[in-house]
């Protein structure tokens, strides 16, 4: 059975309607990418499967329980995380404290000490920069602090908006090794990206928004086809 199902989802801000007829489905332990150009709703799906916006129709489904229009803290509990874009981590803080409130969404409030361990495990930098302020971190650092925030949780479904924003090549390598971790450990995810070759090749199947729906699927073979990814992405030919 799907970890994460998404059915004729309809989202948008008041009157406006940014997603039409988004419908895609996730097992556990695999990934699914989301592309298209700017402006298209990638951000706002993510953003209402997480709680964040209200969906207006159709059905979003967590480990076979409806989530559909649910507070954000009440689907953390449930398992799901997002990363949002811009990490919009707490520069004040430090990293400590910063991971201290992603520990607020636990579940199960024992075995917190254990899930700061493995998060240092999985990123080695927060712990030997625990007591820096986060603002202080490279950006590269800053997302690897955003994801384990969003981790520690122990989510069974980790969406993330746009991790390669801002970083270095050699960076953004670093942190989607980080992601076949994560992955490999069980959780499913999602990554919204602007590098279309980038995310294509990474998940397991990929997905293109435009005009507010999924106009078709790729598979990481489609990612060195160059012609195949611009006429899903901008529609070149239709």
């Amino acid at each position: 059975m799907a970890l994460l199902e998404i059915s004729n989802l309809v989202a948008g801000y008041g009157k406006v309607q940014v997603i039409s007829d988004v419908s895609f489905s996730l097992e556990p332990g695999k990934s699914i990418g989301i592309v298209g150009p700017n402006g298209v709703g990638k951000s706002t799906l993510l953003l209402t499967i997480a709680g964040a916006i209200s969906p207006k129709a159709g059905s979003i489904k967590l480990d076979g329980t409806s989530i559909f229009g649910m507070r954000p803290e009440d689907i953390v509990r449930r398992g799901l995380s997002l990363v949002p874009e811009g990490r919009q981590i707490f520069s004040g803080l430090s990293v400590k404290e910063n991971l201290s409130l992603g520990l607020t969404g636990r579940r199960d409030k024992k075995g917190s000490h254990e899930a700061v361990e493995r998060m240092h495990e999985l990123f080695p930098v927060l712990s030997t920069h625990e007591h820096h302020q986060a603002g202080m971190l490279s950006g590269g650092q800053q997302q690897q602090l955003a994801i384990a925030r969003a981790l520690i949780s122990e989510p069974k479904v980790l969406l993330l908006d746009e991790p390669s924003l801002g970083l270095a090549p050699t960076v953004i390598a670093d942190v989607f090794e980080r992601l076949r971790e994560i992955i490999h450990m069980g959780t499913a995810v999602v990554i919204v990206e602007q590098r279309a070759n980038l995310v294509t090749s990474f998940a397991d199947e990929t997905i293109v928004i435009r005009d507010g729906k999924v106009q078709s699927r790729l598979t990481p073979a489609d990612a060195t086809n160059t012609d195949s990814l611009n006429r899903s992405y901008f529609g070149a030919g239709d």
